[in-house]
């Protein structure tokens, strides 16, 4: 269902959400800058401005966002992948699963780092970069819920921001652990609940240029470690990187509209979450 998204409730929810944050520690001249703020957002027509906005699958949205997913300025991407590598890079060169792979990122790694690797994808345009863009993996087709390969398959399993797009968490990661070894990892990121309760989604435009999302669930920490209970996996480390400026200025229409509103909502947010896990 399609849904017309107005700058200003944007606008107005990131002025309220720097009001809670600071509603005790702030000051009264910054808690009157916002609400004045709210005011022009509320009296200027420019601001009632609006996009037609449409949830899409993960396959179809990903496929859009193939030939542009690799382009910097992902705030997202920036925290997580030096949180996901400094997991994975004391981890001994084996047979390594990039689930989720995407364009291949995380496999490039590990194949720099000696890994045989294999990536499964929904998406056949993302994979068909990958496999330019790593030739010395293998890639496949493949849902995290119905992994095409073996039991035990692999010593590593890296599946990075990915696993918060499948609604049914506890059949995902029964699937990732049931290809991996006992004694081998699973390395999982994806985009923080919170910011998820907060209604981040992963955005992209189509090939007409409409705005659309696809759904990241907001899994709880609850949520996961049930989940790992249940496959058996035992958690090692949990990471959970937060907003710097860069990241919060990333966040192109708040900043440019608000930039101090948007720094005190978001800055030192946690807005991704990395789980190192192993099998017992």
């Amino acid at each position: 269902m399609a849904r017309n998204v107005r700058l200003r409730e944007l606008l107005v929810g990131v002025e309220g959400l720097a009001l809670l944050r600071h509603l005790y520690d702030g000051t009264d001249a910054d808690a009157d800058r916002r609400l004045a703020e709210v005011r022009d957002l509320l009296d200027d027509d420019a601001y009632a401005s609006a996009e037609s906005t449409t949830e899409a699958d993960a396959q179809t949205g990903y496929r859009s966002w193939s030939s542009s997913y690799d382009e910097p300025g992902n705030p997202i991407i920036a925290l997580e992948q030096p949180a996901v590598w400094s997991l994975v890079d004391p981890i001994p060169a084996g047979a390594a699963l990039d689930a989720g792979c995407g364009t291949g990122r995380h496999a490039r790694h590990l194949v720099a780092l000696g890994h045989r690797v294999v990536g499964i994808d929904l998406t056949p345009e993302m994979l068909d970069v990958a496999r330019v863009s790593v030739p010395a993996a293998e890639f496949r087709e493949g849902d995290l819920v119905a992994v095409p390969a073996d039991d035990a398959q692999f010593d590593l399993v890296v599946c990075g921001l990915a696993i918060a797009h499948v609604g049914d968490l506890d059949a995902a990661v029964a699937e990732l652990a049931r290809v991996v070894r006992p004694g081998g990892h699973v390395v999982l990121s994806a985009l923080h609940p919170f910011q998820a309760l907060l209604g981040w989604h992963a955005p992209f435009e189509d090939e007409a240029g409409q705005r659309r999302f696809v759904r990241e669930h907001s899994h709880t920490h609850a949520d996961y470690l049930a989940a790992f209970r249940a496959a058996n996996l035992h958690v090692r480390h949990c990471i959970e990187p937060e907003l710097t400026a860069m990241e919060v200025e990333a966040k192109r229409r708040a900043f440019r509209n608000i930039p101090a509103a948007a720094l005190a909502a978001y800055l030192g947010l946690p807005a991704v979450l990395v789980w190192d896990t192993v099998k017992t």
